[in-house]
């Protein structure tokens, strides 16, 4: 018995002078207070928003004059990106197969398509 109440002094003496190391008033679970950095306790402060992805594709019609297949790009995908004529861009690139594009190939451009620009 009495080495059961030893231990519990000092478990209880250990979280005490953690208590205290910690905020130097010991009372650092009931502080409600703001921080002297005028910070509010954690339970009141707003999460932080999280930062928006940057697109990796240009806008349709922004693609300039050449074009680099990425990963899961179509001859119409790639169309569809850049306002241009689908048929325009395999003709002028030479694709009569739209599955042979590769990653990394580079593809020229077609004159934006009258009906796609703004």
């Amino acid at each position: 018995m009495a080495r059961a109440l030893a231990f519990l002094l000092l478990a209880f003496s250990a979280l005490a002078l953690v208590a205290i190391a910690c905020n130097g008033e010991g009372d650092f679970l009931l502080d409600d207070e703001p921080d002297a950095t005028g910070t509010p306790p954690i339970f009141e402060r707003s999460p932080q928003p999280t930062p928006s992805p940057t697109p990796t594709a240009a806008a349709a019609g922004e693609c300039g004059e050449t074009y680099t297949v990425e990963a899961g790009d179509s001859p119409f995908s790639i169309a569809e990106k850049c306002g241009v004529d689908v048929n325009d861009l395999q003709d002028l690139n030479d694709i009569d197969d739209p599955t042979s594009l590769r990653v990394g190939q580079e593809l020229k451009l077609p004159p934006q398509s009258a009906g796609d620009e703004e």
